[in-house]
């Protein structure tokens, strides 16, 4: 969940539901290809933001928006682990300077 929360992007793929419905630990294959979709980099009017988007819009509410998304997560293991985010990630780097962009 907190990779989740802290993604930059969505998986979808087209999953053969014949594997998944026996097979314990879960597991699950996919036909054909796998797709990350990253949509916009602003959420719909009256949505909240989600992956990327939590890296731009209202950042100074990132923290609570990300809790909303996961309400269920420790706080301060994901405010740990967005700290690390920042510090390390060299995308975030990348979002942060469109954030700028779009705040010019």
């Amino acid at each position: 969940m907190y990779n989740l929360v802290l993604a930059f992007t969505s998986l979808d793929a087209k999953v053969d539901e014949s594997v998944t419905r026996s097979l314990k630990p879960y597991s699950f294959r996919i036909q054909g290809e796998l797709y990350h979709k990253i949509g916009s980099l602003c959420p719909t009017e009256g949505q909240c933001p989600q992956f990327a988007q939590l890296y731009i819009h209202d950042t100074k509410c990132e923290h609570q928006n990300r809790h909303v998304v996961m309400p269920s997560l420790d706080p301060t293991t994901l405010d740990q682990l967005l700290t690390m985010m920042y510090n390390i990630n060299p995308y975030v780097e990348v979002f942060k300077m469109a954030r700028d962009m779009m705040a010019t």
